[in-house]
Parts: structure tokens; C-alpha cells; sequence
């Protein structure tokens, strides 16, 4: 869970503005105009949440740290804050659950987007200033961190498409924001390992599964310029120390030279511990001269055909599979982490009380089963984490569009367990009973 999706008391304890509390008040940024001021109470009252974790007999959580409740803009560490995730995670250590730790999930400081966001060299200083003291501060209850989440969504449909926080339009600041993340991302590496030694420390990048809609030259072509901005953009540099080959072509000369100022790519492949790797999406692309696609440009995605989310994602469970082998290629001695992976659907509480979420269900069995055969087929995943434990706020989707295996009655805070919750559990008990029976033989 993110701490802006779940926490709430946006303008309690100490805690500064966000991109997100600014986007979020523009008229037509969310669904119904929703926010995250409240959420889920989790800052309220964070017990629901530990109950959900408990039941579901989870052996991790992931969670993230607000960086505008952590720290100021005066660079002081907010003690309430610190109370706050200290508790959090000790009652995890009480349940023998390891937290993952993720220290940006899209919540900059607003006072930073003032001063050039994800586009200035200060914006990764501060971040690893932050890192750092969460690492001080923290680092005797977390184990595990992950520095950045999904650069390419914070990059590009929040400095291009301008869909995310902060909501600028601009192709030039987009590309540099993905740099300065990835910079950023390595400054923090090294931070975490000094701070916090013996921690593992690793990058969620979210990875697209991309089809060319023929094998004419133009669909093929449309297919390149959108798995370069998917996901070469991210994998070559974290992965290879690289820029793609053809990023000038596609971005120009001018703006990737701008781009990479002050930043050295081969550094930014410096080995983590593990590979993060968020999975929602398979597209067919095709060349379209205007383009429909909102950050590349000449592309258009077909529309997917059933099964599908609640917002016309494809529900295919190969591509996941696919994803899963094309990181193991990459980065083969690495292990993966699968750090999100879920689908949205308009979830409701029938007349009984119960959420039978059964398309939920399905997509599990398919996607562990396709993480299973990837895993026979040489990919080195240790981790899998649900997104999400409970519905909460999803960015401009707000809280319409439901991703959780608890349902959230957002009036009260209740959580609720789903059918989805229910056949989860029993995945991991039996994964659990099979993990001991393979270490007894």
C-alpha cells in the first residue's frame, strides 16, 4: 500500500503539502473530484489494516513512507511521523511479517515541485537526504527498501500526459524527470546501504507486455517507440547502464542531452539486491498518424478483447509470464520481486453483506500460475506481492475503481475480506504447506 492511497489526515501531525493534495483539487484531475484526504484512516487508526494482514496470514507487506509527513522543507525529521511508522512497523514484526519499505510512491513535496520537481538535480539530493534519515530512523524494524516506484508513470503522465500529479505537458520535462528518478534512485542506493547495512535495496519499475498489431513495417516501428518508452527507457539504464539505442531518434538530440546533464548512466546500474517488477498491462499497438496513445507518440492501442478489468485492461495472463522472462534475460543472476501485480474492478457488497469478486478469483489463478511457469522457465522470482491489500484511493481513478482483496467501506474505514481474500489465503497456506513439505523431504 501507498501511504497518500491509504493514510488520509493530509493536514494533520505535522505533514506538508503534496503534488497530489495540489492535483487532486484541479477540477476534472480525479474521478468525482476524489482525494486522499481522508482515504482509509490508516494514519487514523492503522489497526484495520494489521487485522487485514493477519487474517490473510501474509509473510511480507510492502508499504510505503510519506515524504512530506517524514520530513520538512527545513530538512527536520517529524518525530509524530516517525512514531507513526515505528508503530506501524513493529506491529508487523509482531505478526512475524517482514516489511518492504518503499520511500517514493509519487507523493513529492509540493515545495520541491516548486523548485523544478522530478526535472532539477536538487529534487534527488533531497531524496536521498530523506532516505537517508528514514534509514536512521527506521532501519532497525525494516530489512527491506525499495527507492523508487514506477518512474515511467510519475515521469510520464505526470510531466507529459499531464493525468498524474503534478499534471504538467511536457515531453521534454518528462524525460528528464525518468533520468533524475533514476539518478535519484542510485544516490539512495548507496544511502540505504550505508544508513541502514545488511538491508536489502532494490526499484519497482511497472513493465508493459507489447504486441505489434501486424508485421507491417509502420505497426513494427509503432511497437519500438512504445516499448522504448515503457519499458527500455527504464530497463537498459537500471539494468545495463545504457541508454537505448534509439532514445535520440525518437526523443531528438537536444532533449536527451538535456536530460542526461549531471547524470551518469553507467552508475545508474549499480547492482541492487533484487529487481521489482509491477505488472498490469498487455497492448496491441499499431502506427496511427495522429496518435491516440497519451505519452507516445504515432501509436494507437487496440481495444482488448474479454476477459478485462473494470477499466478495459487486458486480463492475460501470458504476458505476465513474458515480463517475467524478458527481466530474468536482462538481469539473470538478479532476483525479481514482484512488487505489484492486480486489477481494478467496480466492486460492490451484495444484499448479504458479501463482496464475491469472482473475476478477482480468476485473475489470481492465472497470474500465479503464470508466475509459476516463468519460474520453470529460469526466472529467479522470490517475491509476490497483491496490489492491493484493500480498495483505497486510486489516483485519478479515485475511489471508484476497486483493487483491493479487502473491500473498504471508506464512511467508516471497515475492511471486510472479499471472496478474492479468502482464496488468496488459501494460495498462501498451500504454497506455505508445500515449501515445508519440500524442506522436511
Amino acid at each position: 500500500m501507498s501511504a497518500y492511497q491509504v493514510e488520509g489526515a493530509t493536514r494533520a501531525g505535522g505533514r506538508v503539502e503534496s503534488i497530489w493534495d495540489t492535483f487532486a483539487r484541479r477540477p476534472g484531475a480525479t474521478t468525482r473530484g476524489d482525494t486522499g484526504e481522508v482515504a482509509c484512516r490508516a494514519y487514523e487508526d492503522p489497526g484495520a489494516m494489521l487485522d487485514a494482514v493477519a487474517w490473510l496470514g501474509l509473510d511480507t507487506f510492502r508499504l510505503s513512507v510519506s515524504w512530506p509527513r517524514f520530513v520538512g522543507p527545513d530538512g527536520a525529521v517529524n518525530e509524530e511521523a516517525v512514531a507513526y511508522y515505528r508503530r506501524v512497523l513493529a506491529g508487523l514484526r509482531e505478526l512475524g511479517v517482514r516489511p518492504l519499505v518503499t520511500l517514493y510512491h509519487w507523493d513529492l513535496p509540493q515545495w520541491l515541485e516548486d523548485r523544478g520537481g522530478w526535472t532539477s538535480l536538487g529534487t534527488a539530493d533531497a531524496f536521498v537526504a530523506f532516505a537517508t534519515r528514514a534509514a536512521e530512523r527506521l532501519g532497525d524494524l525494516v530489512d527491506d527498501w525499495v527507492t523508487i516506484n514506477e518512474p515511467f508513470c510519475a515521469a510520464f503522465h505526470g510531466y507529459l500526459s499531464g493525468l498524474h500529479a503534478p499534471g504538467r505537458t511536457d515531453e521534454a520535462a518528462a524525460l528528464r524527470a525518468a533520468f533524475v528518478q533514476m539518478h535519484a534512485h542510485a544516490g539512495a542506493l548507496r544511502a540505504l546501504r550505508e544508513a541502514a547495512p545488511g538491508g536489502r535495496v532494490g526499484f519497482a519499475i511497472n513493465l508493459s507486455d507489447l504486441a505489434p498489431a501486424s508485421d507491417r513495417p509502420e505497426d513494427l516501428a509503432a511497437h519500438a517507440r512504445a516499448d522504448l518508452v515503457e519499458n527500455r527507457l527504464f530497463l537498459e539504464p537500471l539494468l545495463l547502464g545504457r541508454v537505448p539505442d534509439d532514445a535520440e531518434a525518437y526523443f531528438g538530440a537536444g532533449p536527451l542531452v538535456a536530460a542526461l546533464d549531471g547524470i551518469d548512466v553507467a552508475e545508474l546500474a549499480r547492482p541492487t539486491d533484487f529487481v521489482g517488477v509491477n505488472h498490469y498491462e498487455h497492448n496491441v499497438v499499431r502506427a496511427h498518424e495522429v496518435g491516440t496513445d497519451p505519452v507516445v507518440r504515432g501509436v494507437a492501442k487496440l481495444p482488448v478483447p474479454e476477459p478485462r478489468s473494470g477499466h478495459g485492461v487486458a486480463v492475460h495472463p501470458a504476458a505476465f509470464e513474458r515480463v517475467l522472462l524478458r527481466v530474468a534475460e536482462h538481469a539473470p543472476d538478479r532476483p525479481i520481486w514482484v512488487t505489484e501485480n492486480g486489477v481494478g474492478l467496480w466492486d460492490y457488497v451484495g444484499p448479504d453483506g458479501a463482496c464475491r469478486d469472482v473475476e478477482r478469483v480468476a485473475y489470481l489463478t492465472g497470474y500465479v500460475g503464470a508466475m509459476a511457469s516463468a519460474i520453470a522457465r529460469g526466472a529467479r522470482v522470490e517475491a509476490y506481492y497483491f496490489w492491493s491489500l484493500m480498495d483505497s484511493f486510486e489516483w485519478a481513478q479515485g475511489y471508484q475503481l476497486r483493487y483491493g482483496l479487502f473491500y473498504t467501506d471508506y464512511a467508516s474505514g471497515r475492511l471486510a475480506p472479499k471472496l478474492s481474500a479468502a482464496h488468496y489465503r488459501d494460495v498462501i497456506t498451500a504454497a506455505r504447506a508445500a515449501e515445508t513439505a519440500a524442506v522436511g523431504g
